[in-house]
């Protein structure tokens, strides 16, 4: 299998086709034509450094995230994290999209922080593709889009960036609302223990995002949280339904299979990368995990 170099892509890296695009500030943007991405052709692979909406209006987009093949269709709607990986997107002839970015200093100031905010995003995670009818949440970001695109065309308006950040606020903070309704939570318990455990669980999903796969022990979390192993591993349970080491393992391994498709470093390189203490134990570890070699992965790209 080929490997390509990863580009990291910023809203800042659209600078330069700020007069193509709708909408372009230091937070946002708003783009209607999916053509390429500044400097680097559509199909290449990026990692995005900030929250993506797009929505599709017509014919088809299939794109790679995260190495799964998905397909957009008419009214479906994306949503794409902060560290997730794009390649391959094509569109069919008649596309029509648009895309929303949001920084992630944008979403720290307006969006609520609550416990239950990490299932979220973590059921996004998994699936960024939400199929409408077009008759439900969907048909109502579109007129949000509507109103945006309304006043991003009143450049006279006084007020018309302080209008334009209250309507990005609100079409994200309604996206959030209806995946929330479709995760089916149970109403949140007033009792200070479950209160706790929910903002343990937290802090835990946060450093592993910071690790970056590099340490796969409960223990070595544990002692950052400054908690012992068994009370991690009982709140990660509670919360998530998972083991903490099961979250730890899928996540170190999804780091590891990025390095495996598409860098240039060698598997005795990303062994030491990723900490371990010698290429055989690499290779155990990658083969307990996906059933195969990390050459072999990295030559067929089978999941």
């Amino acid at each position: 299998m080929e490997n390509q170099n990863i580009k990291i892509i910023d809203i800042g890296d659209f600078m330069p086709l700020k007069n193509k695009m709708n909408y372009l500030d230091n937070d946002i943007m708003v783009l209607e034509e999916l053509t390429k991405i500044p400097g680097h052709p559509l199909d290449a692979i990026f990692r995005i450094k900030f929250f993506l909406l797009v929505v599709c209006e017509e014919g088809e987009l299939s794109i790679h995230i995260n190495g799964t093949p998905y397909v957009m269709k008419k009214n479906d709607i994306m949503l794409v994290l902060p560290t997730m990986l794009l390649n391959n997107a094509k569109r069919s002839e008649d596309n029509n999209i648009r895309m929303i970015g949001f920084s992630v200093n944008f979403l720290n100031r307006v969006i609520k922080k609550d416990r239950n905010m990490e299932r979220v995003f973590y059921s996004v995670y998994k699936n960024p593709i939400r199929t409408t009818d077009g008759k439900d949440h969907s048909h109502l970001l579109h007129h949000y889009v509507a109103l945006i695109m309304d006043k991003i065309e009143d450049t006279e308006h006084y007020y018309r960036h302080d209008i334009l950040q209250h309507l990005f606020a609100a079409i994200f903070c309604e996206l959030l609302n209806n995946l929330k309704k479709h995760l089916g939570d149970a109403e949140d318990s007033p009792e200070r223990g479950l209160r706790r455990a929910h903002q343990v669980f937290k802090y835990f999903l946060a450093e592993l995002s910071k690790d970056g796969g590099m340490h796969r022990s409960v223990n070595y979390f544990a002692d950052r949280l400054c908690y012992s192993p068994k009370y991690i591993s009982s709140v990660v349970k509670q919360i998530s339904g998972r083991t903490a080491l099961s979250w730890i393992n899928e996540y170190a391994m999804e780091q590891i299979k990025t390095e495996l498709k598409y860098s240039d470093k060698s598997i005795k390189e990303i062994a030491d990368h990723f900490n371990f203490a010698n290429q055989s134990f690499f290779g155990k570890y990658v083969k307990a995990h996906v059933g195969m070699s990390p050459a072999r992965y990295r030559n067929t790209g089978e999941e």
